[in-house]
């Protein structure tokens, strides 16, 4: 008892520096295993501010590639059904031509294609995507074209542009990023080179036996199937536009990742030289305490 007595102030001292240097040890370890400086963001210290606005920023700029990548999918089916169209018009102007250059129109075989031709492009303009409608514009839910509309009446003057026919949105979908960047994504139905086309065709239907009708429909669904190929370079620019947007916002999450990883990232290697010192340290000193507590004041009184 006089030797635990005499040597418990020491004992006692170099236990304290050995808590103190095991929770050190343990901090250091656990960076070693996690590869990061700290589990807690409160734990970084002074780079907390940083680390967080970084987050931010990231989960900000992941969304817009999320966002992008969808808008862009959908870009890509609307330019798709589009390229249909225009080989829908390449080929009603193929037929036309021969019909116009026969010396007698089969006026019923003319009326039956053109009602053909008719349906086919009503339903290319009424195509779905992704539970969408391509060409509503923001009326995404609704189908654009209805060509029996009863305020669709074209053949009442075959010179005036008529939408009665349309039912989606007077606005267009648009991509808008975290930083207000905006591209426009969609091809509303009732575009002058929809719209002449399907004018065209229902003048036919509606009196295929007259040559200057057939002639003025001609001309219209040439000049519509021409305004939609330029309205497909449009939307392609707009896509391709979209499209380096979605890179860059992808090479700066790279970045700030980068960025993070060495704000939050421990040294491994510093800490590897720090957990053997702490290990020496702590043998030293628990080799210490037992030497103390084996030494005691009986040894030297006897």
């Amino acid at each position: 008892m006089i030797g635990r007595v005499s040597t418990f102030s020491e004992v006692g001292y170099l236990m304290t520096l050995n808590m103190a240097t095991q929770a050190k040890e343990t901090a250091v370890q656990t960076q070693e295993s996690s590869g990061v400086k700290a589990q807690t963001y409160g734990a970084l210290g002074g780079d907390v501010s940083r680390v967080l606005n970084i987050d931010n920023q990231i989960t900000q700029l992941t969304s817009d590639g999320d966002n992008a990548t969808t808008a862009l999918s959908t870009m890509q089916e609307s330019y798709s059904v589009m390229s249909s169209v225009t080989s829908l018009g390449t080929t009603m102007l193929s037929d036309l031509t021969s019909y116009m250059s026969a010396g007698t129109t089969d006026t019923s075989s003319l009326a039956s294609s053109a009602q053909s031709w008719l349906t086919q492009l009503t339903g290319l303009l009424n195509t779905r995507y992704a539970g969408a409608y391509l060409f509503s514009g923001t009326s995404t839910n609704t189908a654009p074209v209805d060509t029996s509309a009863a305020d669709y009446t074209p053949a009442d003057d075959a010179t005036a542009a008529n939408t009665g026919y349309y039912r989606g949105a007077s606005s267009g979908t648009a991509y808008v990023g975290s930083d207000g960047y905006t591209v426009a994504t969609s091809v509303q139905a009732d575009s002058s080179g929809f719209e002449q086309m399907l004018r065209g065709l229902s003048m036919i239907v509606a009196d295929p036996t007259d040559g200057a009708t057939l002639s003025a429909a001609y001309d219209l669904i040439q000049s519509g199937s021409s305004a939609v190929a330029t309205s497909q370079a449009t939307l392609s620019t707009a896509s391709a536009a979209l499209t380096s947007y979605q890179s860059d916002a992808a090479a700066k999450v790279t970045a700030l990742s980068t960025l993070a990883t060495g704000l939050i990232g421990a040294d491994l290697s510093a800490a590897t030289v720090l957990v053997t010192n702490y290990s020496t340290q702590l043998e030293a000193s628990y080799s210490m305490i037992t030497k103390l507590l084996s030494d005691n004041l009986s040894k030297y009184l006897t």
